[in-house]
């Protein structure tokens, strides 16, 4: 890999986990697909990243055009060809060829195409759009950098994407910088009047919001959802081993990658709750479905009077807590405590439950009333925060 292929990577490795995001795999006669490939639940996100020198030509206009064909034209038509080839597809060979990147059915992906351009004086626009074969996100250093800091779950990130490419139908837009777009996109959320048909600025808007107040209590919040990204990747350290198997393997990450699509304002509600269970060591929890969820959550701490059991106690309250959420389809169930050596433990699992049977509920019950779980439910509330503040990211 390419220092900058590196660079990208690791920041999208660092949003999107390691199981998800995959450098360098391998496509058609065994050649490189792209530079980098994430994938996660539906969504494909095929990444371009060229790192291309201006030329030494007297004539800007002609330094300009031989860098934007180089490094943005280019990456368009290897993200076109790989995109072809996906299409044919329904797995992949990640780098070193023994790996299978499984991909989502062909009908219900989602794509987003993304070239990373390296090597600009950061003085050029640069051009993005449909270079023929459906648009594509271009991105500099700087911008990327910002993104996937800002924008660091799966969710977030593709939901900004989806966003953008809508609001711009039928726009004349300019704005100097990507990151001012951003601030943009989450100040005004994109709600602004049908009947405008052109957004210009000279640029300096992302400095402006991130020396406002608004970002300073976005910041202030943020604190409070590390915990949740925490626990993904202690579950991911922990659990995903070599000597994890395909079947086992593929349960964890079924049920990882849920808790993996919250997004960002989710993670601080979830967080939150999370902490105060681990600190106060209590009972176990059953957590209300968020706004438009279609899972709900059970958080169950690990002491030495449940290790022995604690999976099947875990699965149990799991299907209790179904049968108390009729919304919802699926549970998940996840395990905290102390290994005895210092090291934090987390237990994860996921049960999709789409429909209830009499059957099901009068097991359900039977469980509840002979075990007492969540016999008294009690619903766990993080700290209060106003959504609409918060308008850019989803809220």
């Amino acid at each position: 890999m390419t220092p900058s292929e590196r660079y990208v990577a690791n920041l999208c490795q660092k949003s999107f986990l390691p199981f998800w995001n995959f450098p360098n795999p391998v496509g058609k006669k065994n050649k490189e697909l792209c530079d980098v490939l994430v994938v996660c639940g539906n969504y494909i996100l095929i990444i371009s990243v060229k790192d291309i020198r201006m030329s030494n030509h007297s004539d800007e206009n002609v330094r300009y055009e031989r860098w934007v064909k180089k490094a943005i034209e280019d990456s368009a038509k290897q993200i076109y060809g790989a995109e072809r080839f996906l299409k044919t597809a329904d797995e992949v060979y990640a780098k070193n060829r023994a790996n299978k990147i499984s991909l989502p059915p062909k009908d219900e992906r989602i794509i987003f195409r993304i070239a990373i351009a390296f090597g600009s004086d950061n003085t050029f626009p640069l051009p993005y759009g449909d270079f023929s074969q459906g648009f594509v996100h271009v991105f500099d250093e700087e911008s990327t950098s910002i993104l996937l800091n800002e924008l660091d779950t799966i969710t977030d990130f593709t939901k900004y994407l989806t966003d953008k490419v809508q609001f711009l139908k039928g726009k004349y837009f300019s704005m100097p910088k990507e990151s001012d777009f951003l601030a943009f996109y989450i100040q005004t959320a994109l709600d602004v009047d049908e009947k405008v048909d052109s957004i210009v600025s000279d640029g300096g808007l992302w400095n402006s919001y991130i020396e406002s107040e608004e970002y300073a209590e976005w910041q202030n919040l943020l604190p409070q959802s590390y915990i949740w990204d925490y626990m993904i990747a202690q579950l991911h350290n922990y659990h995903i081993t070599k000597e994890t198997t395909d079947e086992h393997r593929n349960e964890l990450e079924e049920a990882i990658r849920v808790i993996n699509q919250e997004s960002r304002i989710n993670r601080i509600e979830l967080g939150g709750i999370l902490d105060n269970a681990i600190q106060r060591k209590s009972s176990a929890r059953m957590l209300r479905p968020l706004k438009d969820a279609n899972h709900c959550y059970v958080f169950m701490p690990l002491t030495s009077k449940n290790w022995e059991g604690k999976e099947k106690e875990l699965e149990l309250r799991c299907i209790v807590a179904r049968m108390e959420n009729p919304s919802v389809e699926k549970v998940i169930g996840i395990g905290f405590g102390n290994n005895g050596n210092g090291q934090d433990v987390y237990d994860i699992c996921a049960h999709y439950i789409p429909e209830m049977s009499e059957e099901f509920i009068a097991s359900a019950k039977e469980v509840q009333n002979e075990l007492g779980y969540f016999k008294k439910p009690t619903i766990s509330h993080s700290k209060t925060y106003r959504k609409e503040d918060f308008k850019g990211f989803g809220l």
